[in-house]
């Protein structure tokens, strides 16, 4: 099974197909096998890279370039067809590992020979993840998932509730703690050997481990920089197959092939091109298509949708530089249910008639329409995806077509003591598309007597302004999510965002959905120990979907367009996106 210790008959025949010197192989765009060599050009959306340092990075696009430079203890391959096929768990910089008989320790272990570039130049050893592992609670800087390492690691909320006391803006007192403090349920009894250890067993326990996070880092260098500083960006020690050769914020980025790289020690990387490239100089939707079509930048960086014009014209061309798949990922409403917040709007949307009447006033097919159509989106009613584990197609407030039915929402709202309608503050993250978005739900909603007051957030203020109880606001018009891995991810959801007993009401907590339900956390608790938690967690997406905790609207596909030049497109699961990894570029770029 997928969480079972690896047999060594198996890892070998696994490792004799996955090894050798040098790339190869696979289908490529345009009927050209992949090659090595050649530059990949990304031209970013973004201004500049939200996130290089694994302990912070924890979006798509970071994890996206991320996957070039860092590696873990296991990982996934690709997939060539489809981002929900990229499910199968391969071993990485662990080449093997046992699980005990209770499924509560993990001991890997490691490749020999593996080493570091960049700032460091080492082998990488097991202390190496042991360290990676205690900066996760560093007051200067704290991992960006750490609910799921308080379940995952046994000691591990004892060691961070002390290292919370250290004072912030000394890199030196965090080094002076992390040497003096161990986690009791991580430990390197050598430099090939790490182990484990979990106060429960936990299904999903490989999937947490493939994350950037948890990566290996030099303590020799990381230790002197604050997380993902400027500092540390620049003398950037990578375990990857690519090094940082140059950064400079808000212009460029360029990584550059390791040189002699080791593939057969790679079994998911074939690192075909020498060079990536990714320009932060190109922020306008229409400059990133321009450049892709003129053959200036191969593939984009923070454009969640291409531009509908550009969807049309791709699609009526049928040209095989338009890549699609089914993501898991979702846009959803978010409502306003912090502590002491009790504006007018806040207090209505506590009762679930109010919700439903919400849920029903929108037109989910005006919003399909306005994303690209079928190619880019699907209605959705529920919280679990249709890549994640555990869903079973459910719509507790569907509507005919997807059309909304403003008529039902007047009369709930009516049921719920507003007869003359609502007005809710409604904000949004200024971007074309979730401005977009906004209008749409401001029109749809005007029709069953909800009136929108639309505020404006900048991208870099929109979680900040959230999480804050004083700012204004009764919904947000801009949840989005996209699961950490396909397949059994599920723990996200349901056993985190709205698992109130991991993630609490507070600073951090993403969204400020502050939803607490004790039948949730109970089937959550059920679930992280079963060896078939799939049908406790339809069970639990079903309760939470008729309650509303947010308000469903609408299940993303990724869509990506690419250059001429791009060959072997692969998707990858964590970056639900392109696997920078294993694309490679024709010999004419």
């Amino acid at each position: 099974m997928l969480f079972r210790s690896v047999g060594a008959a198996a890892l070998a025949a696994l490792l004799t197909a996955c090894s050798g010197n040098a790339p190869v192989t696979g289908d490529a765009q345009g009927g050209e096998a992949p090659k090595a060599g050649g530059t990949l050009r990304i031209a970013s959306l973004q201004s500049d890279i939200d996130a290089l340092d694994p302990l912070t990075g924890y979006t798509i696009d970071s994890w996206e370039v991320m996957r070039a430079v860092t590696r873990q203890l296991v990982t996934y391959r690709g997939s060539t067809t489809d981002i929900r096929d990229d499910t199968e768990i391969v071993p990485d910089l662990a080449k093997s590992w046992d699980v005990s008989e209770d499924g509560k320790t993990y001991t890997f272990h490691l490749r020999d020979g593996v080493k570091y570039s960049g700032s460091a130049t080492r082998e990488i050893v097991a202390k190496d993840f042991v360290y990676g592992i205690k900066r996760f609670c560093d007051p200067n800087k704290q991992v960006a998932a750490i609910n799921y390492f308080h379940l995952a690691f046994s000691g591990f909320t004892e060691y961070c509730d002390a290292f919370a006391k250290v004072p912030a803006g000394d890199p030196a007192k965090s080094k002076e703690f992390i040497d003096a403090h161990e986690i009791s349920g991580v430990s390197a009894p050598d430099d090939k050997t790490l182990v484990l250890k979990s106060d429960t067993k936990n299904y999903d326990f490989l999937p947490i481990l493939s994350m950037n996070f948890v990566s290996p880092l030099p303590e020799e260098v990381a230790s002197k920089y604050v997380g993902d500083s400027l500092e540390f960006r620049k003398n950037y020690p990578s375990s990857g197959p690519y090094e940082i050769s140059s950064y400079e914020p808000g212009r460029a980025l360029v990584l550059t092939k390791v040189k002699g790289y080791d593939h057969a020690g790679d079994p998911a990387r074939k690192a075909y091109v020498d060079k990536i490239e990714v320009d932060f100089t190109t922020n306008t939707e229409d400059a990133v298509v321009q450049k892709i079509q003129s053959g200036d930048a191969d593939l984009s960086l923070y454009l969640d949708t291409p531009p509908l014009a550009t969807l049309q014209q791709f699609q009526t061309s049928k040209s095989a530089n338009l890549h699609s798949s089914d993501s898991g990922a979702a846009n959803f409403i978010t409502i306003n249910a912090q502590k002491g917040v009790d504006s007018d709007g806040v207090k209505a949307l506590k009762d679930l008639k109010v919700r439903q009447a919400i849920a029903y006033a929108v037109n989910k097919a005006n919003l399909v329409q306005a994303q690209g159509g079928k190619i880019a989106a699907k209605p959705n009613g529920q919280i679990i995806t249709s890549t994640i584990l555990g869903h079973e197609a459910y719509d507790p407030y569907a509507t005919k077509d997807s059309a909304g039915d403003p008529a039902k929402a007047k009369q709930l709202l009516a049921e719920a003591g507003y007869p003359d309608g609502l007005e809710l503050d409604a904000v949004y993250r200024v971007t074309a598309q979730f401005e977009t978005i906004a209008v749409t739900l401001k029109e749809d909603l005007a029709k069953a007597g909800i009136e929108l007051n639309l505020i404006a957030i900048p991208s870099a203020q929109f979680h900040p302004y959230l999480q804050d109880p004083e700012s204004r606001w009764d919904i947000a018009l801009s949840g989005m999510f996209a699961p950490d891995w396909q397949g059994p991810s599920t723990r996200m959801l349901l056993g985190g965002w709205l698992n109130s007993d991991a993630a609490p009401c507070g600073k951090g907590n993403v969204y400020a959905i502050c939803y607490d339900n004790a039948d949730l956390n109970e089937l959550a608790a059920e679930a992280f120990p079963s060896d078939d938690p799939g049908p406790i967690w339809a069970k639990a997406d079903k309760l939470v979907s008729d309650d509303l905790p947010w308000i469903p609207l609408f299940e993303k596909r990724k869509v990506v367009i690419t250059s001429d030049h791009v060959r072997n497109w692969t998707w990858s699961s964590l970056a639900v996106g392109a696997d920078l990894t294993n694309l490679a570029v024709s010999s004419a770029n």
